[in-house]
């Protein structure tokens, strides 16, 4: 049970009325129903009913937020031991929540009760708000997935409910019940916004009201570097200037509730209090831009790991907020919230994903590159040798090209590079070797590696001397270095080049993998992609076969 005390939860959801309801797992549902009433453009007022049992033989506890934007008008509720009804005691405490706009748990107070073993319930709930924008999405059977669900809502005459993938528009009374879900549709979104408005416009409209006393950006507080660069015009030198002064000085930190996780700070401010969340960072730079006179757009957008495609106004589809940059006609998708990402390339939580411009008069979902701007490339350079005591050796560049150079770049900026390089470098190669040098940049990374090969890899046969190729890197630990998991988010090219080394010959070239020899130098050249990549993909199984296999020493 919850005690009365502070209570920090940190959780990831999506807004549904600006409420949640947690604790409900060993919970059955026998009946979940929201009755919505709406009173104008700025007030509506909610009913909650559930009804269930707990079928387990130890107590569960059950919990509701309210959110900062809703007032609690009355709770109550009862639960039924041996045809007994007593009264539900609620307890309540504090919230504070990390928001990241979708977390509908971004109350103030948090209500739960204990419901006993083996025994019937209900209760209900009435709360009244006035931001409609939170009326946003119906979850089939409910958020319980309750038996018998049903979500009713009233509106006013002057204005209408606009649904996702359908035409017809919802007046006064109506409501929704799992039969009203189109097929394999599990969420339906949906804005309620003045009769005759065009949803989209209405959206951005919204959005565009609650910034418009947000002033302009004072320039003094710019860096010299930027207000230097400013004095030449226009260039992407410049933008690029101000995209890195916000990933670079703005920490991000996103603690929120209510209204403020969907509205940023203005710019100033954000400069002075050196953080703020991704609204706030993206306000900052796009406020940066049209200052210096760039084209550029406050952008709403969703992350990964929103799976729904974002093409309808509703704020539950939505999770995040960029700056969409033009440039050249071309448009450049800014996220300030990730320090390991270049200028113009996307970052991973909105690579391939859906963004709503705001203020852009035509075609205002954009779809967001999949690929990145600057292709990331890794290659290993070996060079095999025969060492002072006539055993194989061999010199190695380790050579990192755009994204996958940032992770050393991190590493110069924020840590002490001689341990952590020795840490990557150890992890790859996990036998005797020696680090002769490095360097990096924001786009390249090179380490120079020399190694005298262990005995357990390499045999001698008729003066023959065949070198056991286990003895290069794991393919998935290189993953985990340069992508931070076991497969491709975003194509890549791996390439290994051997210098005296003769490798067998009949390679299945079909695998996105191109195989060169010339005198004594051998080449494999690897197109990674995220269908091809994994623990189980094609690429990995090909490594081993054909590639992971004693190899001759060619002087």
């Amino acid at each position: 049970m919850i005690k009365n005390a502070t209570h920090l939860i940190l959780i990831l959801a999506s807004f549904l009325v600006g409420k949640n309801v947690h604790g409900a797992e060993n919970l059955t549902f026998s009946l979940e129903k929201t009755v919505v009433t709406v009173n104008s453009i700025g007030s509506y007022q909610s009913s909650n009913y559930f009804e269930g049992s707990n079928e387990t033989t130890t107590p569960q506890t059950f919990y509701f937020s309210i959110s900062e934007t809703e007032k609690l008008i009355s709770k109550q509720g009862t639960f039924t031991i041996n045809g007994r009804a007593q009264k539900i005691k609620f307890e309540s405490n504090l919230t504070v929540s990390s928001i990241n706009w979708g977390s509908v748990f971004n109350g103030v107070r948090t209500y739960s009760f204990s419901i006993p073993a083996n025994c019937l319930f209900k209760f209900d709930y009435q709360t009244t708000a006035t931001e409609l924008i939170f009326l946003t999405d119906i979850f089939k059977n409910g958020i319980n997935d309750a038996d018998d669900f049903a979500y009713e809502i009233t509106l006013p005459e002057n204005m209408e409910a606009s649904f996702r993938h359908r035409t017809e528009k919802r007046t006064g009374h109506f409501v929704i019940t799992n039969q009203d879900f189109l097929k394999d549709e599990k969420r339906m979104y949906f804005l309620i916004h003045p009769k005759g408005a065009e949803p989209n416009a209405y959206f951005n409209d919204w959005f565009v009201e609650k910034i418009k006393d947000h002033g302009v950006l004072n320039l003094e507080y710019l860096p010299e570097n930027i207000r230097n660069l400013a004095k030449k015009g226009k260039s992407l030198e410049l933008a690029q200037a101000c995209y890195e002064y916000v990933q670079e000085n703005i920490v991000y930190l996103d603690i929120e509730n209510g209204l403020n996780a969907l509205i940023p700070r203005q710019a100033n401010q954000t400069i002075l209090n050196k953080y703020g969340d991704c609204k706030d960072m993206a306000m900052l730079l796009h406020q940066m831009y049209q200052a210096l006179g760039f084209e550029s757009y406050l952008t709403v957008s969703k992350t990964s790991v929103k799976k729904d495609l974002y093409d309808f106004p509703s704020i539950a589809m939505a999770n995040h907020m960029i700056v969409s940059l033009v440039w050249e006609n071309k448009m450049i998708y800014l996220d300030g919230t990730e320090k390991q990402c270049l200028f113009g390339d996307p970052s991973m939580q909105i690579l391939g994903t859906e963004a709503f411009l705001l203020q852009k008069k035509e075609n205002p979902y954009q779809h967001v590159p999949e690929t990145l701007l600057f292709q990331p490339k890794v290659s290993f350079d070996y060079e095999f040798y025969l060492n002072a005591s006539n055993q194989p050796a061999y010199r190695l560049k380790m050579n990192f090209q755009e994204k996958f150079a940032l992770t050393f770049v991190h590493l110069y900026k924020y840590n002490d590079n001689s341990e952590s390089m020795r840490k990557v470098i150890n992890y790859l190669i996990p036998y005797s070797h020696k680090i002769d040098s490095s360097f990096t940049d924001k786009h390249q990374t090179s380490i120079y590696v020399s190694c005298d090969l262990p005995k357990s890899y390499f045999n001698v046969v008729n003066d023959q001397q065949y070198i056991d190729l286990k003895c290069l890197p794991e393919l998935n630990k290189l993953m985990h270095v340069v992508y931070n998991g076991d497969s491709a988010r975003f194509a890549a090219d791996f390439n290994f080049s051997f210098n005296h080394l003769k490798f067998k010959s009949g390679f299945d070239t079909g695998k996105n993998i191109d195989f060169e020899t010339a005198n004594t130098l051998s080449k494999f050249n690897m197109h990674l992609t995220k269908e091809n990549s994994g623990s189980k993909g094609t690429l990995i199984n090909y490594w081993k076969t054909y590639i992971l296999k004693p190899a001759i020493y060619q002087p």
